[in-house]
C-alpha cells in the first residue's frame, strides 16, 4: 500500500456490459459476499422499468485504460419524494490503495448523485473494522446514522435426503 498521490490522471466512467469481467475481477478483491452479475444484468444495464425499480449505476475508475476501482450507486425512481441513493461495493484494486483513488471516485459519485439525479441524501454501509473507509466517508461529510447487528445461521446440509 502506498501513501503517495497518483501521478497519472484518473478517468471515471459508467460501466457498460462489456465491463462485466472487469467488474467481477474488482469484486473479487472485496470481502463482501460475492454475487452473480450475469443474473443482475437487467438491474445494471437496462430493461428494468426505472419508474418501478431502482436503477444501479456502476462507476469504474481507470488509469492508463485499466480499471483500478469501482463503486455502485443505486437510485430510486425519479418520482420519489426526498430521494435517497445508496452507495455499495466501493472497491479499489489492492495495488492502488492508499493513493486517494477511492476519494476521487466517491467525489465523482456524490457529484453525479446530486447533479444528475437530484438526490436528497446518500446512504451506505461499512464494516466497523474498515477504519480507512470510515475515515474517508466521514471526511466526505457522511454522518454516522446507526449501527446494525448482523446475524447468520449456518445451515449444514441435511442428512435426511
Amino acid at each position: 500500500m502506498s501513501t503517495h498521490e497518483p501521478t497519472k490522471k484518473l478517468v471515471i466512467r459508467l460501466a457498460t456490459p462489456e465491463d462485466i469481467a472487469t467488474i467481477e475481477e474488482l469484486d473479487s478483491y472485496s470481502q463482501s459476499p460475492t454475487r452473480n452479475i450475469h443474473r443482475d444484468m437487467e438491474k445494471y444495464f437496462g430493461s428494468v422499468d426505472p419508474s418501478f425499480h431502482e436503477h444501479t449505476f456502476i462507476f469504474l475508475a481507470e488509469q492508463d485504460g485499466q480499471a483500478i476501482a469501482k463503486a455502485e450507486l443505486m437510485v430510486p425512481p425519479a418520482d420519489s419524494a426526498n430521494p435517497t441513493g445508496y452507495i455499495k461495493r466501493v472497491i479499489v484494486h489492492p495495488h492502488h490503495r492508499g493513493l486517494k483513488v477511492a476519494r476521487q471516485l466517491m467525489q465523482h459519485v456524490i457529484h453525479y448523485a446530486r447533479e444528475t439525479h437530484r438526490l436528497a441524501a446518500i446512504d451506505l454501509h461499512v464494516w466497523e473494522g474498515n477504519q480507512s473507509a470510515i475515515k474517508l466517508y466521514e471526511a466526505l461529510g457522511f454522518q454516522y446514522h446507526h449501527r446494525e447487528t448482523y446475524y447468520r445461521l449456518p445451515l449444514p446440509p441435511s442428512t435426511n435426503l
